[in-house]
């Protein structure tokens, strides 16, 4: 081969190299996920790894229906379950580090459920006085993969999309002439309004034909008052698909109206149809009758044992493991759960485990990361959060004060919870920074800039932030941690938005000498620089930077790690890993008689923080309604006596509301020549999707929630310029020597 051809194909090799190394790491951020509750293969038997509507909050859960879902013979609804098959690979504590579900071992089941129509149930309606048109007072439903279907003529095996389903409160006023769009390409369209003769003409149209019209009286009876349609579909004969009823009609200056009410549709041109041997996302349908659908895995199911690896099983629900050992009570164990992820668009309820008042004592109110998705929860950290004592984490739970207006069994009507009797409690926990941990780091190996090997997180509310000085009266927004597996390539000029206005600017790279020149900057101007020699050990390779703030000296609040640097053909590039990275200049400052959200602090030490409510709390019990306790989180409950075993009971149970848009922004980390585009991207910041299940997920992309201290001064820290910069004359006098050379040699 010529020399000009070889020198050719190197550099065209070296360019490719260095286009795949630079493209961004970043970090996407994570789609928000619904989890189960977490069991530890240590300390559960091989038939204990069973889900249900209160463990899961994949699984569609009507709270008033409370009991009949978690019954233990003749349930409704949906359960996800391991069943040992072959007696090889079995789950569970006698093999706790078993991982491997073998074929036809994961089983769903899913029962179908009865529900009232609202006609009925406003009304308040017998079996005598419903009509007949409705055959019978209720349909059913069957739960499928968390989507609630209707069945056609009561059989599971054939399913309808319900299209509409208008709540008791809830009316439509229409005008001759206007078309109400009901979904699913369906509308009722009005034709004529007769005040006088108190009736109404409409017409229920799909893509725009007309499919059924009727004339309703409103001043007969509920009869007279509802409009039925049937029609033959899911191979049933005359089954019921629409019901409206016309409350009343009247006039006004210009128009004369209806008002419809209790309006329920279903799509009666797609029917799915269930077999036996039909496939469903990795499934196989073992039973398909009027009553129950059984499906099992079609293949087996080996679990990556990794914190940071989802498991799938379906198309969007997976299995989350801790590490191999991490979090378990056995050093071959580890916690598994069901998660599902919200892709799609829409509003999601993360919801805690529900608690019937006639079956909890007044203080078994209590919920912690496992049984509220609203919590931070670590999995690696498990057996920690759930201590009986010395726990992590974060705990709700109810604590009789007064003696008055007990919640329980005791008195399972009771509703009101009194001042200073709900108590939220957070204590803080440690985490190994990525560069310890990665690079097998011991006390005695770790740089000693680092001042250990770990730093202390606290969850507040859902969210975590890093505690100043290991104080959790001090916390500090995780604007950067960088991921073992991520990498950030970038040559001189280049610009790393970290987040939160902080950008790491690379000035020169010196190959020959194995050093980079790099700056931290925020908002455009220098707070820190340095020079790094990836020839040297870790604590040479290793950049760090402290400031006082928080009322703490000389804490830190950077790292970074320079793993190498490397020439192309054109430029050189230094690779940098295990960046961490926090907010010094915004610290939450905590104290005694702070209000947050209609909380009070009433203990804030440097291991743990106690809110406790205000005011007391009269809980409306309807399911429809939110009881909020803060600006997000709130309880939800049955109606009284629904759900529960009692009729004066209900149920209960924290829960939190998280939108997922449309577009979601991933928010990567992108290199860019600093002079060319001063915008910076916002980064996610910190935490992976495996470590906060829910909530925290979404949270983590917010801003901080309001401030504890927002009646305090904000702690500023002095930025400064490190003394680390010595030496680097010598530094530029190689790099300009190295650079002549190389031009030298292209122009021979």
């Amino acid at each position: 081969m010529r020399p000009y051809i070889q020198r050719t194909l190197i550099s065209l090799l070296v360019s490719l190299t260095v286009c795949l190394l630079i493209i961004p790491s970043g970090f996407a951020a994570p789609a928000p996920v619904i989890s189960g509750f977490p069991l530890d293969t240590n300390e559960t038997l091989s038939d204990g790894f069973c889900w249900n509507a209160t463990t899961f909050g994949g699984f569609n859960y009507p709270v008033n229906k409370h009991k009949d879902f978690v019954a233990s013979e003749n349930w409704w609804g949906e359960r996800l379950q391991y069943i040992e098959k072959d007696g090889q690979d079995e789950l569970g504590k006698n093999h706790p580090g078993n991982h491997v579900i073998g074929e036809d071992e994961l089983v769903y089941t899913t029962h179908p459920f009865s529900n009232k129509y609202e006609l009925v149930s406003d009304l308040e309606l017998t079996a005598n006085t419903t009509p007949k048109e409705l055959g019978g007072m209720f349909y059913y439903k069957l739960p499928l993969f968390g989507k609630p279907y209707v069945t056609v003529g009561n059989d599971s095996t054939r399913l309808a999309n319900l299209v509409m389903s208008q709540k008791s409160d809830d009316k439509e006023t229409l005008k001759a002439g206007d078309s109400w769009d009901l979904g699913s390409n369906y509308s009722l369209v009005v034709n004529q309004v007769d005040v006088d003769g108190e009736k109404v003409w409409f017409s229920l149209d799909k893509d725009g034909k007309e499919v059924e019209s009727g004339i309703v009286n409103t001043n007969g009876n509920v009869a007279d008052k509802t409009f039925t349609a049937t029609a033959d579909f899911g191979g049933k004969k005359d089954q019921l698909y629409f019901i409206t009823y016309v409350d009343s009609v009247f006039t006004s200056a210009t128009d004369s109206f209806a008002v419809f009410k209790y309006t329920w549709l279903i799509d009666k041109d797609k029917v799915m149809v269930i077999e036996n041997g039909d496939e469903y996302e990795g499934f196989e349908v073992k039973e398909a009758s009027e009553n129950e659908i059984v499906l099992k895995n079609s293949d087996s199911i080996t679990l990556n044992l990794d914190k940071d690896k989802k498991n799938y099983f379906t198309d969007s629900w997976y299995f989350q493991t801790s590490d191999e050992g991490k979090g378990s009570t056995s050093s071959e164990g580890y916690i598994i759960y069901p998660a599902k992820e919200l892709n799609s668009s829409g509003n999601y309820t993360l919801r805690g485990l529900p608690f019937d008042t006639n079956e909890t004592l007044s203080d078994g109110f209590s919920w912690n990361a496992t049984t509220f998705g609203g919590f931070n929860y670590p999995v690696n950290k498990h057996k920690d959060f759930v201590a009986s004592e010395n726990w992590w984490g974060e705990r709700l739970q109810y604590i009789e004060k007064d003696g008055q207006d007990e919640l329980g069994k005791n008195h399972p009507g009771n509703h009101v919870i009194g001042e200073d009797e709900l108590v939220y409690t957070t204590r803080p926990f440690s985490s190994k920074y990525e560069l310890v941990s990665d690079l097998g780091l011991n006390a005695n190996t770790t740089p000693k800039e680092l001042g250990g090997m770990f730093y202390y997180k606290l969850p507040l509310f859902g969210r975590t932030d890093v505690t100043v000085g290991n104080d959790s009266t001090r916390l500090a927004n995780l604007v950067m941690s960088q991921k073992s597996d991520d990498k950030e390539t970038l040559k001189a000029g280049d610009s790393w938005d970290l987040g939160s206005n902080y950008s790491l600017v690379v000035n020169q790279v010196d190959v020959d000498g194995e050093k980079v020149w790099f700056s931290l900057d925020k908002d455009g101007k220098e707070v820190e620089s340095g020079i790094v020699n990836t020839n040297g050990n870790v604590a040479d390779k290793t950049f760090t930077a402290t400031a006082d703030f928080g009322g703490k000296k000389g804490q830190l609040y950077f790292i970074t790690y320079v793993d190498s640097v490397f020439t192309s053909a054109t430029d050189s590039f230094a690779v940098f890993k295990y960046t961490w990275l926090i907010d010094k200049d915004k610290v939450m400052v905590i104290e005694n008689g702070d209000e947050y959200q209609g909380f009070e602090v009433k203990e804030a030490s440097e291991n743990e923080i106690v809110l406790k409510n205000s005011d007391s709390i009269t809980l409306n019990l309807d399911k429809d309604k939110k009881n909020y306790f803060t600006d997000s989180w709130y309880f939800q409950t049955s109606d009284e006596g629904k759900g529960s075993t009692s009729p004066e009971g209900y149920v209960i149970y924290p829960a939190t509301d998280v939108t997922v848009e449309d577009k979601t922004v991933s928010g990567v980390n992108k290199s860019k020549k600093a002079s060319n585009d001063p915008a910076s991207n916002e980064s996610i910041s910190n935490e992976s999707a495996s470590s906060t299940p829910s909530a925290p997920l979404l949270e983590s992309q917010a801003d901080d929630p309001k401030d504890i201290n927002s009646s305090l001064p904000d702690e500023k820290a002095e930025t400064s310029t490190s003394a680390k910069t010595s030496g680097f004359e010598l530094l530029a006098a190689v790099l300009g020597i190295t650079f002549c050379q190389y031009f030298i040699k292209r122009r021979g």
